[in-house]
Protein backbone atom coordinates (compact mmCIF):
# COMPACT_ATOMS: atom_id res chain seq x y z
CA UNK A 1 0.00 0.00 0.00
CA UNK A 2 1.39 3.12 -0.85
CA UNK A 3 1.31 5.80 1.51
CA UNK A 4 1.84 9.57 1.75
CA UNK A 5 1.77 11.48 5.09
CA UNK A 6 1.33 15.54 5.82
CA UNK A 7 0.22 17.38 8.16
CA UNK A 8 -3.97 17.78 8.87
CA UNK A 9 -5.57 21.21 7.35
CA UNK A 10 -8.49 22.31 8.79
CA UNK A 11 -10.72 20.73 5.85
CA UNK A 12 -9.59 17.37 6.96
CA UNK A 13 -11.24 18.20 10.66
CA UNK A 14 -14.00 15.52 9.98
CA UNK A 15 -12.55 13.25 8.02
CA UNK A 16 -9.94 13.01 10.92
CA UNK A 17 -12.03 13.07 13.80
CA UNK A 18 -14.28 9.99 11.82
CA UNK A 19 -11.32 8.55 11.74
CA UNK A 20 -10.80 7.90 15.20
CA UNK A 21 -14.36 7.29 15.98
CA UNK A 22 -14.31 4.44 13.57
CA UNK A 23 -10.93 3.10 15.65
CA UNK A 24 -12.89 3.66 18.96
CA UNK A 25 -15.89 1.55 17.66
CA UNK A 26 -13.99 -1.17 16.67
CA UNK A 27 -12.06 -1.25 19.71
CA UNK A 28 -15.15 -1.77 21.18
CA UNK A 29 -16.26 -4.89 19.84
CA UNK A 30 -12.39 -6.80 19.48
CA UNK A 31 -10.06 -6.15 22.19
CA UNK A 32 -9.91 -2.40 23.42
CA UNK A 33 -6.25 -2.39 24.39
CA UNK A 34 -5.01 1.38 24.83
CA UNK A 35 -8.95 1.47 26.24
CA UNK A 36 -10.35 4.22 24.11
CA UNK A 37 -13.33 3.01 24.03
CA UNK A 38 -13.79 3.06 28.03
CA UNK A 39 -11.82 6.42 27.79
CA UNK A 40 -13.51 7.98 25.12
CA UNK A 41 -10.42 8.93 23.98
CA UNK A 42 -9.49 11.03 21.62
CA UNK A 43 -12.56 13.11 21.88
CA UNK A 44 -13.66 15.45 18.78
CA UNK A 45 -12.92 18.18 20.52
CA UNK A 46 -9.36 17.07 21.13
CA UNK A 47 -9.17 16.05 17.26
CA UNK A 48 -10.15 19.80 16.51
CA UNK A 49 -7.59 21.28 18.86
CA UNK A 50 -5.07 19.13 17.80
CA UNK A 51 -5.58 20.35 14.27
CA UNK A 52 -6.01 23.60 14.96
CA UNK A 53 -2.19 23.85 16.50
CA UNK A 54 -1.02 22.17 13.76
CA UNK A 55 -0.19 19.07 15.48
CA UNK A 56 -2.44 16.07 13.71
CA UNK A 57 -0.67 14.33 10.83
CA UNK A 58 -2.11 12.06 8.43
CA UNK A 59 -1.28 8.87 6.26
CA UNK A 60 -3.60 8.54 3.12
CA UNK A 61 -3.67 6.09 0.91
CA UNK A 62 -3.79 6.47 -2.74
CA UNK A 63 -7.03 7.82 -3.14
CA UNK A 64 -6.45 10.22 -0.36
CA UNK A 65 -8.75 8.12 2.19
CA UNK A 66 -7.19 8.41 6.00
CA UNK A 67 -4.93 5.43 6.61
CA UNK A 68 -3.96 6.53 10.32
CA UNK A 69 -3.54 9.63 12.19
CA UNK A 70 -0.84 10.88 14.91
CA UNK A 71 -0.51 14.04 16.85
CA UNK A 72 2.77 15.03 17.17
CA UNK A 73 4.23 17.69 19.03
CA UNK A 74 6.51 18.78 22.27
CA UNK A 75 3.67 18.17 24.84
CA UNK A 76 5.16 15.88 27.46
CA UNK A 77 2.97 15.18 30.76
CA UNK A 78 4.30 15.68 34.08
CA UNK A 79 4.72 11.77 34.64
CA UNK A 80 7.77 11.71 32.07
CA UNK A 81 10.13 13.80 34.39
CA UNK A 82 10.47 10.96 36.31
CA UNK A 83 11.26 8.85 34.07
CA UNK A 84 15.50 7.58 32.91
CA UNK A 85 15.99 9.06 29.41
CA UNK A 86 18.83 8.11 27.50
CA UNK A 87 19.78 12.12 27.05
CA UNK A 88 18.14 14.95 28.66
CA UNK A 89 16.77 17.53 26.21
CA UNK A 90 14.56 20.95 26.28
CA UNK A 91 10.78 20.18 25.19
CA UNK A 92 11.53 21.87 21.73
CA UNK A 93 14.06 18.82 21.16
CA UNK A 94 11.94 16.15 21.85
CA UNK A 95 8.77 15.12 19.59
CA UNK A 96 6.10 13.50 21.68
CA UNK A 97 3.80 10.86 20.13
CA UNK A 98 0.28 10.67 20.85
CA UNK A 99 -2.92 8.55 20.08
CA UNK A 100 -1.48 7.28 16.87
CA UNK A 101 -4.44 5.42 15.00
CA UNK A 102 -5.11 3.31 12.46
CA UNK A 103 -8.42 2.90 10.50
CA UNK A 104 -9.68 -0.52 11.34
CA UNK A 105 -10.08 -1.36 7.63
CA UNK A 106 -6.36 -0.60 7.26
CA UNK A 107 -5.29 -3.28 9.93
CA UNK A 108 -2.18 -5.23 9.50
CA UNK A 109 -0.83 -3.49 6.41
CA UNK A 110 2.45 -1.26 7.68
CA UNK A 111 0.36 1.93 8.47
CA UNK A 112 1.07 2.32 11.93
CA UNK A 113 4.98 1.34 11.36
CA UNK A 114 4.48 3.92 8.57
CA UNK A 115 3.13 6.73 10.92
CA UNK A 116 5.75 5.51 13.35
CA UNK A 117 8.48 5.99 10.99
CA UNK A 118 7.39 9.59 9.25
CA UNK A 119 7.54 10.52 13.20
CA UNK A 120 11.17 9.59 13.33
CA UNK A 121 11.42 11.37 10.35
CA UNK A 122 9.90 14.20 11.28
CA UNK A 123 11.48 14.60 14.11
CA UNK A 124 14.90 14.46 12.64
CA UNK A 125 13.23 17.36 9.91
CA UNK A 126 12.88 19.44 13.49
CA UNK A 127 16.20 19.49 14.51
CA UNK A 128 14.74 16.47 17.53
CA UNK A 129 17.34 14.89 19.45
CA UNK A 130 14.78 12.44 20.60
CA UNK A 131 11.33 10.76 20.18
CA UNK A 132 9.34 10.08 22.91
CA UNK A 133 5.79 8.53 23.76
CA UNK A 134 3.80 6.37 26.12
CA UNK A 135 1.38 3.12 25.53
CA UNK A 136 -0.80 1.72 28.47
CA UNK A 137 0.61 -1.24 30.31
CA UNK A 138 -2.01 -3.31 28.30
CA UNK A 139 -1.57 -2.46 24.87
CA UNK A 140 0.63 -5.09 24.30
CA UNK A 141 0.54 -4.79 20.14
CA UNK A 142 1.35 -0.95 20.07
CA UNK A 143 4.00 -2.02 23.04
CA UNK A 144 5.85 -4.52 20.06
CA UNK A 145 5.56 -2.51 17.32
CA UNK A 146 7.53 0.69 19.37
CA UNK A 147 10.16 -1.66 20.17
CA UNK A 148 10.07 -3.12 16.57
CA UNK A 149 10.68 0.30 15.50
CA UNK A 150 13.64 0.89 17.72
CA UNK A 151 12.21 2.70 20.78
CA UNK A 152 13.65 1.72 23.67
CA UNK A 153 10.76 0.53 26.58
CA UNK A 154 11.74 2.35 29.59
CA UNK A 155 9.35 0.34 31.73
CA UNK A 156 6.12 1.05 33.21
CA UNK A 157 5.89 4.46 34.88
CA UNK A 158 2.72 6.44 36.59
CA UNK A 159 1.31 9.03 33.85
CA UNK A 160 -1.89 10.69 34.80
CA UNK A 161 -3.76 12.23 31.99
CA UNK A 162 -6.58 14.49 32.90
CA UNK A 163 -10.13 12.95 32.58
CA UNK A 164 -8.82 9.24 33.14
CA UNK A 165 -8.39 7.21 35.65
CA UNK A 166 -5.65 4.80 33.31
CA UNK A 167 -2.34 5.28 35.07
CA UNK A 168 0.24 2.85 34.27
CA UNK A 169 2.50 3.61 30.90
CA UNK A 170 5.26 2.03 29.42
CA UNK A 171 7.01 5.08 28.55
CA UNK A 172 9.55 4.71 25.14
CA UNK A 173 12.37 7.04 23.68
CA UNK A 174 13.96 6.84 20.37
CA UNK A 175 17.29 8.73 19.99
CA UNK A 176 17.94 10.43 16.73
Amino acid sequence: MTLTFRRAETADTIAAQQTYRRIIHHLAETVDFPHWHTEDHPTPDEVAAWIAADSLYLALDADQEVAGVVALDHQAVEGYRHADWAIDAAPEEVLVVHALGVAPDRLGRGVARFLVEAAIQLAREKGCRTVRLDAYVENVPARSLYTRCGFTDLGCHTVHYEGTDLSQFHLFEYVL
